[in-house]
């Protein structure tokens, strides 16, 4: 976890969680989860930081423990 409460993330954990939960698509991920799909795309490249909120949220659609989504 960062300074700002964010942890860090590493995107490989979400795009092997979506697809092994039949999501083809980050556009499918994102409308599942009201996450908008660049922020997905992000994710998923290491591009953002990852917050438990968003992690809360993908687990919840793709099943299994949030805290497994974030390094």
């Amino acid at each position: 976890m960062n300074k700002r409460g964010h942890v860090i993330y590493a995107g490989h954990k979400i795009r092997n969680a979506r697809l092994k939960a039949g999501i083809g698509s980050q556009k499918e991920l994102a409308e599942k989860t009201g996450i908008s799909p660049s922020i997905i795309s992000d994710l998923e490249r290491g591009k953002r930081q990852m917050s438990p909120t968003w992690a809360k949220r993908i687990a919840e659609v793709i099943g299994g423990y949030w805290g497994d989504l974030i390094e």
